[in-house]
C-alpha cells in the first residue's frame, strides 16, 4: 500500500497543474459516492460540498488506495456491470494527489452542477405494500437481521415486471430484501404480521421451497427492472411478503417503516 501510494504521487507530480476539489474530484464523488454520502443517507459524512468534503481528505485517500470505498465484491475477472462502481487507477491517483497537494478548493466556476437526485420511487407503482407498524431500532450496537411479515392480500396471480424498495429511514437502513412467501408455506407460518423477528426464532422457521426475491435494497441501487425480453416475476394468489432486513444503529433511538413497490404485467410474459 505504501509504494503504490507512492507511485500515484509521482504520478500526480508531472502535471504541474494543482488537483482541485472543484475541478477534478467532484466530478468523481458525484458520480461514485454520493447517493450514499449526502444528507438522509446511510454515509456518515455528506460530500456534497468542499466544505464538507476537505476534512475527510485524508480518511478518503485512505479508503480509495486501500479499495475499502466504494464498496464493490464483483471479481472483475467474472462479467461486466452496469453499475460497477470501482475506481480505476487514474481515478486513484487523482484523488490522492488532492489530498496530498493540500486538498484544495479551486475555482467555483469550474465546479459542475449539483447532481439532481431522484427522491422517492424509481417509478410508479401499481401497488404500494408497506410493514404495518414501525420496526423500533436501538441507538447503538449490532442490530440482527430481521424478518417482518406482511399480508399483501393478493387476490389473483400476477406477474411482476418491476419491483422498488424504499427505506423509511434511509440512515437506519444498510440493505433489505422483499420475499415472495407463497401460499401454505411453512416459513414464518406462524409469525404476527408486522413484528421484527430474528434468526433463531421459532415463528421464522426454515425458508422453504417457493419462496422468491422480488425485490432489494441497497443505497444507490435504484428500482429492479425485470421486463427484459418480455420477462417477468410470477407471485401466486395468496402470497405474502416478508421483509429481510438489514439495520444500522444510528446513535439515537429510532424507527423504520419501508414499503415495496410494485408494477404489474399487463400481460403474462411469452
Amino acid at each position: 500500500m505504501v509504494a503504490m501510494t507512492a507511485s500515484m504521487r509521482a504520478t500526480a507530480g508531472e502535471d504541474s497543474t494543482p488537483v482541485t476539489f472543484n475541478k477534478h474530484v467532484l466530478p468523481i464523488l458525484q458520480k461514485n459516492c454520493q447517493s450514499c454520502h449526502r444528507p438522509g443517507e446511510i454515509a456518515p459524512m455528506s460530500f456534497l460540498t468542499y466544505k464538507d468534503t476537505r476534512p475527510w481528505a485524508k480518511a478518503i485517500k485512505e479508503a480509495v488506495v486501500s479499495r475499502q470505498m466504494p464498496p464493490w465484491f464483483a471479481d472483475p475477472n467474472y462479467g461486466h456491470f452496469a453499475n460497477d462502481r470501482t475506481l480505476s487507477d487514474a481515478t486513484i491517483k487523482t484523488l490522492v494527489a488532492w489530498a496530498d497537494g493540500g486538498a484544495l478548493e479551486g475555482d467555483a466556476k469550474d465546479a459542475p452542477a449539483p447532481v439532481n437526485f431522484v427522491e422517492g420511487w424509481s417509478f410508479k407503482p401499481d401497488m404500494v405494500i408497506e410493514m404495518p407498524q414501525d420496526i423500533q431500532l436501538p441507538p447503538t450496537g449490532t442490530i440482527n437481521y430481521k424478518s417482518i411479515l406482511v399480508k399483501a392480500n393478493f387476490t389473483e396471480d400476477l406477474w411482476v415486471v418491476a419491483a422498488d424498495l424504499r427505506p423509511g429511514n434511509a440512515q437506519a437502513v444498510h440493505h433489505m430484501r422483499a420475499i415472495v412467501r407463497p401460499p401454505g408455506s411453512e416459513w414464518m407460518k406462524h409469525a404476527v404480521p408486522g413484528v421484527a423477528y430474528e434468526q433463531g426464532d421459532v415463528e421464522i422457521g426454515r425458508q422453504g421451497e417457493g419462496t422468491d426475491l422480488l425485490g432489494k435494497f441497497n443505497p444507490g441501487l435504484g428500482g429492479q427492472d425485470f421486463s427484459l425480453f418480455d420477462s417477468a416475476k410470477f407471485v401466486p394468489k395468496g402470497s405474502d411478503i416478508v421483509f429481510s432486513m438489514h439495520y444500522t444503529a444510528t446513535g439515537k433511538p429510532t424507527t423504520d417503516r419501508s414499503k415495496l413497490g410494485l408494477v404489474f404485467a399487463k400481460h403474462p410474459p411469452k
